[in-house]
């Protein structure tokens, strides 16, 4: 549960309850997100729909605003028409996962299953870190995807558009918009420091060792890769 200021002024408390988690199809899934998952079910893509996958606190919202920016040409206003989870609306899928008790199932299911299946349909599958080290690079493979030329200039006004620092301040980008009653900026903060290793700093070698351990056994059936820290970083 969590506390919000009271809405009608009385300066007390309410307790939020948090959603519950409910089973679908075996995955633990936030009863909010499922409420409609009939339509979701349902759903039949248009070929021109673009879909953002990625697995919670991954760099979803980074994707969605540089999508959103190069489709419109790097132009600022439009991008900042409304907040970014009204531009890109949310569709909630799942994959099944081992411990139903996770939410959105296990992340190494959700990385192998799309990583899986990128040479059998029209799927570009990217990496935090990879932005993070070079996010031209990765800016210009995104737009080419989406079958876009831009010119330099703009291309680097999206590079500092959709910077870490530019969207930390940007309550377009930032979820600054949502009520307090339902995310708590006192606690954290949506977008928190968007470095690569940070790990290390609340890790200790006990529980590194262990991580290690479940990554070799749950990722050893693939060829798929990641990496924990940029290169050239110590």
């Amino acid at each position: 549960m969590s506390s919000a200021q009271d809405p009608a002024g009385g300066g007390g408390e309410q307790q939020i309850e948090r959603p519950s988690l409910v089973s679908l199809h075996g995955v633990a899934m936030s009863e909010v997100f499922i409420e409609n998952w009939a339509a979701v079910e349902s759903y039949q893509a248009d070929p021109r729909d673009l879909l953002v996958v990625t697995y919670p606190k991954a760099g979803t919202t980074w994707v969605q605003e540089i999508v959103d920016a190069i489709l419109h040409e790097g132009d600022h206003a439009k991008c900042g028409r409304a907040p970014i989870h009204k531009r890109i609306p949310y569709l909630e899928f799942s994959f099944r996962g081992l411990l139903p008790s996770v939410t959105y199932g296990l992340w190494h299911d959700h990385v192998k299953g799309w990583w899986q299946v990128k040479d059998e349909h029209p799927i570009l599958y990217i990496f935090y870190e990879d932005i993070k080290e070079d996010p031209r690079r990765e800016i210009v493979k995104i737009m080419k995807f989406l079958g876009k030329e831009l010119p330099d200039a703009v291309l680097d006004g999206i590079v500092q558009q959709t910077s870490f620092e530019s969207m930390k301040e940007n309550p377009m980008t930032n979820y600054s918009t949502v009520s307090d009653r339902y995310f708590d900026r006192s606690i954290s903060l949506f977008m928190r420091k968007g470095t690569v290793g940070d790990w290390k700093n609340h890790f200790t070698v006990a529980q590194d060792e262990v991580f290690e351990e479940d990554y070799r056994r749950k990722m050893g059936d693939t060829d798929l890769r990641f990496r924990t820290e940029l290169r050239g970083s110590q």
